[in-house]
């Protein structure tokens, strides 16, 4: 699949001698590498050439920065009274190198290069001190906010550290969540069992025509049969789902071909999210990906600014959804991302009612599922 090779380093002074950015500067010692006192991306200069799009143009520039401020916080579903899980989120890499049509990224990023925050250890101490201090909670914390939380790793050498650091806390869990195939550099790290390795999958028909540069469906399942095997705990994320002509019959084979790939007990959750997009993507949409036909559907504004297939349609998926799944995988927690307490009474067996509710279900059925089948430190 493909794999990210930038055309320059940008390295602000503050972070030229972190750890992280030294392993990337020898890893990329034939790339041009530019130090400066602090990056002003918006300064560069034009691309002369008329058909380079600005976003797919910043992606080869890689910037190396320091990360001021809480780079550990709350999921932004939290907000609109969406029933949350109480996911937490790492900031460590902004923009990814894959281009699927529907990124948010597109509409939400103000700028368009790859952004690496690369004082780890400082934010690492920001994570632990965090969780520490609330010694009865699990945590569930990742990183896949603002980046594919894998698609750069073969470049960045990042999770490794977060890996092993995550090994150690007693109680939160790290899961990295992808569209990649890139596993085989993790499967000898001393995780114990603290680490989840979750994909985002689609039919192969959206993968093909929506989800550019990311592994094909089948890589994916391979990549997550090798980490099941190496010991990791797994995750899915049928998010975004899509409606097309044929998405009942695409998506009962993709669970046809999770029920032949992975085993229902090493699953640590299952989530599924509609597609939804800020009303200003559809331009930038249309304008990169012109033969995209992700917005052929019936879309409504709903209270968080985003837009959204009408309720009907979503509870309609969620349901097929849930029944396709709960026959293959009962145990396993499976719950709605970003989606009001309406939505779960007519679509989904649980109704969780408000955030505490869902994380609490979540994380009850995780610690039972892995307690029985050898602790969460296995």
């Amino acid at each position: 699949m493909y794999q990210y090779l930038p055309e320059r380093i940008i390295i602000d002074q503050a972070v030229e001698h972190e750890p992280l950015t030294q392993e990337i500067l020898q890893r990329f010692s034939k790339v041009p590498q530019v130090f400066v006192e602090n990056y002003a991306w918006h300064k560069d200069e034009p691309s002369q050439d008329p058909e380079a799009n600005h976003l797919t143009r910043g992606k080869k520039t890689l910037h190396l920065k320091y990360f001021k401020g809480d780079a550990f916080k709350l999921c932004p579903g939290v907000t609109n009274g969406a029933v949350c899980c109480n996911y937490f989120t790492i900031d460590f890499v902004e923009n990814c190198p894959f281009e699927c049509t529907y990124c948010i990224l597109q509409a939400f990023l103000n700028k368009p290069v790859i952004t690496v925050h690369a004082n780890v250890g400082d934010i690492l101490e920001q994570v632990q001190n965090h969780v520490l201090q609330h010694p009865q909670r699990l945590f569930r914390v990742g990183t896949g906010e603002h980046s594919d939380s894998l698609a750069l790793d073969p470049a960045l050498g990042l999770n490794r550290h977060l890996i092993r650091f995550f090994a150690k806390l007693p109680n939160a869990v790290l899961e990295l969540k992808t569209k990649s195939d890139h596993v085989d550099h993790l499967l000898d790290l001393p995780h114990g069992g603290k680490t989840v390795i979750a994909w985002s999958i689609n039919p192969e028909y959206l993968v093909t025509h929506e989800e550019f540069k990311t592994a094909r469906l089948h890589e994916r399942l391979l990549a997550a049969q090798k980490a099941s095997e190496a010991g990791y705990k797994i995750a899915f994320h049928f998010d975004p789902l899509i409606q097309y002509p044929d998405w009942k019959s695409g998506y009962a084979e993709v669970v046809r071909l999770l029920t032949q790939t992975i085993e229902p007990q090493r699953i640590a959750w299952i989530s599924l999210g509609s597609l939804r997009y800020l009303p200003k993507l559809k331009q930038v949409v249309e304008e990169r990906f012109p033969n995209s036909r992700i917005f052929l559907g019936e879309f409504v504004p709903v209270g968080d600014g985003k837009m959204r297939y009408l309720k009907h349609i979503r509870q309609e998926m969620f349901h097929f959804m849930e029944d396709q799944l709960r026959q293959w995988a009962p145990q396993v927690p499976l719950y709605l991302c970003m989606e009001k307490a309406s939505v779960w009474e007519n679509s989904m067996t649980a109704h969780p009612h408000h955030s505490e509710e869902l994380e609490q279900m979540i994380s009850s059925q995780f610690q039972q599922n892995f307690s029985e089948a050898g602790g969460a430190n296995e």
